[in-house]
């Protein structure tokens, strides 16, 4: 995959519900791409099922006895470690997608001005994604 199609698929899925899940398929899909249609949808359907499946068996299993389970200090701890991984990641992300814009000062502008929009919350994150995708189109 190379990043046109990260990008693509990223920006994308974050104008659905559940971004993360709709990531996951469409780089299932795209890992079978030279196999044809039926092995595309197939590979999405059990990414999608790959990523749905553990948060389904914790809501069904775990749910019953998890306010007690959260009192435990190191299940607490534990969840504290996996928000701050979480948030690494995506911020390590950002940095090394970042390295790989082309140096023209018009994107730096692009990317300065999109990011004071996310902050401000002027306009919803949807519509932001939309109108970069409907720039890149026309440009």
């Amino acid at each position: 995959m190379n990043s046109a199609e990260f990008f693509s698929g990223y920006s994308i899925a974050q104008v659905v519900p559940g971004p993360v899940f709709s990531f996951c398929s469409y780089i299932g899909a795209l890992t079978f791409r030279e196999f044809g249609v039926f092995p595309q949808v197939l590979a999405g359907i059990v990414s999608a099922a790959g990523i749905f499946l553990p948060g389904t068996f914790l809501i069904f299993f775990v749910i019953r006895f998890w306010t007690s389970l959260k009192r435990y200090r190191v299940v607490k701890a534990s969840l504290e470690g996996i928000n701050a991984v979480s948030a690494g990641l995506v911020i390590s992300t950002a940095i090394s997608m970042f390295y790989h814009v082309v140096p023209d000062p018009v994107n730096y502008i692009i990317i300065f001005v999109t990011l004071l929009m996310l902050l401000w919350d002027v306009i919803p994150s949807p519509y932001i994604i939309l109108i970069g995708l409907l720039a890149g189109i026309v440009f």
